[in-house]
């Protein structure tokens, strides 16, 4: 395999676009070194962005400078109220300028648990705004945030067919909506629809998807969290209803997730989380909801200095082009996927005609999900995710052939179920900002040796019943990072 054979694609406009990510945006952990199984210390290697990308300085920095000055807001009083207040409003904004949504039409509003929390909301607000629209439509690729919110009793799911089929099926079918939005007509309340997939990478025409809905009176709930940090995104082109996001998947740990959404829908949904900071008086037997956005919808305090951390990357990120990150990135895919194709046995999961943003997932025959992902950071220090990363339906849909093929002559039954758990998964690699050629050839070259290792690594390991696997004599003694936190011995924390 020819894993250095993308070392000098577009050397001068990667050198470029590397000197201005350095002067711009730095990321806390790059230089994060672990012990390793064979008795070395290597960096990491952090390709699980997916799940949560390194921090960046920037966020770090910002908090750091907005601490001396922090009160709560909703008051112009004295001057750290006015600063707050102001450094609020400012990340508001901001989110509305990043999404490329029209202030005038879209307001944005900060939630707790991230996308969770925001499609939540939507689920609940919707469901008692247009109780007569009793179904709605959930792609076949959507993560656990933006499925189970919408496991109502009142509601009627249906999930959205994908192009293709197996293993290798595609985006949202478009034809297929056209057919169900006419065999539902005047029922469906809403569609549930993520912009990239956390599991394959693969993008949805939300625009489409969007202009077919609204001519069926049918409103749509975008999960951009796999979209905002590796392609541009312009609400004000996609007309969705509601937008949600999550802060730490923008290089912004401790900060809120957003929802930016429509403020002619949010005007006929009931309030939710009434509290102080969305009214405008309050007696001991009624009261005045305001009529601003986003105070309306921003019940009691926020996490501030989250989300003016936030809004801070995000406005850099903005500075820099989000243009520029995609064409760079799609640099990287085409050389992970090119390098990965390579491999004997490999199996890459969804359409490999499609454009991915940021993730792809893959098997190879005869070496189990866990085991790869073990290997890879005990041996290797390469950071990878398995399993079925919060999106068990889908993964599930794509291993399913493989997993009916499974052959499970002279397996006990009593022991079946464990060893299917061993092969209902995947790996999966994740890109960042700070993801670079020469990883991806690390990474590639890091599998050929494993796949040549394996039958030399395997015994070192343990299969578990859930379908991890961990190494027998090699453990990371996790407490020596972390030495503040007082570990309690005999409770139900795990060594």
């Amino acid at each position: 395999m020819k894993a250095t054979s993308y070392a000098n694609i577009d050397r001068l406009a990667k050198a470029t676009y590397n000197r201005a990510m350095q002067t711009q945006l730095k990321f806390i952990g790059l230089d994060t070194r672990y012990p390793c199984a064979d008795g070395q210390t290597r960096r990491r290697i952090h390709f699980d962005s997916a799940a949560s990308p390194l921090p960046a300085k920037m966020a770090m920095d910002t908090i750091q400078a907005m601490l001396p000055h922090y009160s709560n807001t909703h008051s112009y009083v004295h001057q750290s109220a006015k600063i707050s207040t102001h450094a609020l409003a400012w990340a508001h904004d901001t989110v509305l300028n990043f999404v490329g949504a029209d202030p005038a039409v879209f307001t944005s509003i900060f939630t707790g648990t991230g996308t969770t929390a925001a499609t939540n909301r939507v689920a609940r607000g919707l469901r008692a705004a247009r109780p007569d629209k009793d179904v709605v439509f959930v792609s076949s690729m959507e993560h656990h945030a933006n499925d189970l919110p919408h496991r109502h009793p009142d509601f009627n799911i249906v999930h959205l067919p994908l192009s293709g089929t197996g293993a290798h099926s595609g985006a949202t079918d478009i034809a297929a909506l056209q057919a169900l939005c006419s065999e539902y007509a005047g029922r469906v309340n809403y569609i549930a629809v993520s912009a990239v997939s956390n599991v394959t990478g693969v993008c949805n025409p939300i625009g489409e998807i969007c202009e077919l809905a609204h001519q069926h009176d049918i409103l749509v709930l975008v999960d951009g969290a796999q979209c905002v940090t590796h392609m541009p995104t312009e609400l004000d082109q996609w007309q969705p209803d509601f937008f949600a996001f999550s802060g730490h998947k923008a290089y912004t740990p401790c900060s809120p997730g957003v929802l930016v959404a429509r403020k002619s829908v949010l005007q006929s949904l009931p309030e939710q989380d009434l509290g102080g900071g969305s009214v405008n008086t309050v007696g001991y037997y009624d009261y005045e909801l305001s009529s601003a956005y986003p105070q309306r919808e921003q019940s009691g305090t926020p996490n501030i200095v989250g989300a003016i951390a936030l809004a801070s990357v995000l406005q850099e990120l903005k500075t820099f082009g989000m243009h520029n990150i995609a064409g760079e990135e799609k640099r990287l895919m085409t050389q992970l996927i090119d390098g990965l194709s390579q491999v004997p046995g490999m199996c890459i999961y969804a359409d490999p005609r499609l454009e991915r943003r940021g993730a792809v997932a893959f098997n190879i025959n005869g070496i189990d999900h866990g085991l790869v992902a073990a290997v890879l950071s005990d041996y290797y220090g390469i950071a990878v995710r398995n399993e079925c990363f919060c999106a068990h339906p889908y993964v599930s849909s794509l291993l399913k052939e493989q997993l009916w093929e499974l052959d499970l002559t002279g397996i006990a039954d009593s022991e079946q179920e464990n060893y299917i758990n061993l092969k209902r998964g995947m790996v999966r690699v994740s890109l960042a900002l700070y993801s670079t050629v020469d990883d991806i050839n690390y990474l590639l070259t890091s599998i050929t040796s494993l796949i040549q290792r394996i039958e030399e690594l395997r015994p070192h390991y343990q299969a578990l019943a859930n379908g991890a696997y961990q190494h027998r004599s090699f453990a990371l003694d996790w407490h020596a990072y972390l030495p503040f936190i007082k570990v309690q011995r005999g409770t139900s924390e795990t060594d």
